[in-house]
């Protein structure tokens, strides 16, 4: 009996120092206790309380944990550059002084004859002539208000959303009045559109530098600084860039580390002016705002113009300084248009209702110089971009 006592005891003894702990380890590990130990792990597990146990709380009984946050930091929408204004030379139509702005130029002098004047006979008189167009300045005007309920319950700043987006159809309507009336040159002086593209080839370094040299042959001057300004479509920046034939752009420029720099960067880096193709005496600002032709000269493709305008061959009429609405360069990014919050009730809103507006008025136009030759080019040609 002694002996088996004994015995009992030190079975006892091993199955609490051993195989317990042996257990209560297989069984911290989860679902493998099954595995290795069977109903043992399980009903081991039941006793001990160890193991893996489902959370309590979920999703379902804590409906603070499914609610939406609203992002207040808008994603941007895609606005093209407007840049034509600065292709531009500006007049100003004085305050008062009626709503037509009427420009003129003296036409030279037929070339002179090599004869030489008979001694001591007065010659006949030359007579000059002066040549001149009108063009009416005209008023556009927009606006967009919001509630003042609006106003205290939006999450974003409303109010000047709305004036980002006054700014940019402002900046739009200038563009297209400019580049409308710079289309129109070609039907003034056939030349303006001569060097456009025939069926599926596209522009390339050789076609900017006929450009300038064409409105070169006509004596036309560039601007201030020495350089003609012009408007491009991104797709055909592109295709003057993928050009890798001899004496491109691209060849040109991999010769110097400089140039290769240019290559590295964006065409445009401030997305406007495209300093890679500054090339040949032009400048060339990057813009969706340019004439498409589809099925362009027999083509499915589309033809994108691209413009190179001299100075005073496109002229832009405000009031300047005097102007409603301060149009500056035409960026929509600088444009000062009216953004007012009203903190008052008035006559016309007794209760308020009304928390604010943004808009602009403007008086505008755009014309060609007051002769027969013009200071344009464009180019029309298709792209392999898209």
């Amino acid at each position: 009996m002694r002996n088996t006592s004994t015995a009992a005891e030190r079975g006892r003894m091993f199955f609490q120092r051993v195989i317990v702990p042996l257990i209560e380890f297989v069984c911290a590990m989860g679902a493998s206790s099954i595995a290795y130990l069977g109903g043992v792990g399980k009903v081991h597990a039941l006793v001990l309380g160890v193991g893996v146990s489902p959370a309590s709380n979920l999703t379902t009984n804590l409906p603070q944990s499914v609610v939406t946050q609203f992002d207040k930091i808008f994603i941007q929408s895609l606005k093209g550059n407007t840049p034509w204004m600065r292709c531009t030379s500006r007049r100003q139509l004085d305050e008062n002084s009626g709503n037509k702005l009427v420009l003129y130029m003296y036409q030279n002098l037929p070339a002179p004859p090599t004869t030489t004047a008979a001694e001591g006979v007065i010659q006949t008189g030359l007579t000059v002539s002066v040549v001149q167009n009108t063009t009416t300045i005209l008023n556009f005007a927009d606006y967009m208000n919001i509630s003042t309920y609006a106003i205290q319950t939006a999450i974003d700043p409303a109010l000047e959303a709305l004036g980002v987006q006054m700014a940019y159809r402002l900046a739009q309507v200038v563009n297209i009045i400019l580049q409308n009336v710079a289309d129109g040159a070609n039907g003034v002086d056939p030349l303006v559109g001569h060097l456009s593209k025939v069926a599926a080839a596209t522009i390339a370094t050789t076609d900017i530098t006929a450009a300038v040299q064409s409105l070169q042959g006509v004596n036309a001057l560039p601007f201030e600084d020495g350089r003609y300004f012009g408007v491009i479509h991104p797709f055909a920046v592109g295709s003057i860039l993928v050009d890798s034939t001899n004496n491109s752009l691209t060849d040109v420029l991999k010769r110097t580390a400089e140039g290769n720099e240019r290559l590295k960067e964006l065409p445009a880096p401030d997305g406007d002016a495209v300093t890679v193709l500054d090339w040949g005496g032009a400048t060339f600002f990057q813009s969706t705002f340019v004439k498409a032709t589809p099925n362009y000269s027999g083509t499915t493709q589309t033809g994108l113009r691209t413009y190179l305008v001299g100075a005073e061959g496109l002229i832009s009429i405000s009031f300047g300084a005097k102007e409603n609405t301060q149009i500056g360069e035409g960026n929509w990014r600088n444009l000062n248009v009216w953004v007012r919050r009203l903190t008052e009730p008035s006559g016309y809103d007794p209760s308020r209702m009304i928390g604010g507006f943004a808009s602009y008025n403007t008086m505008f136009a755009g014309t060609l110089p007051p002769d027969p030759v013009q200071r344009i080019r464009y180019i029309d040609a298709v792209s392999t971009i898209s």
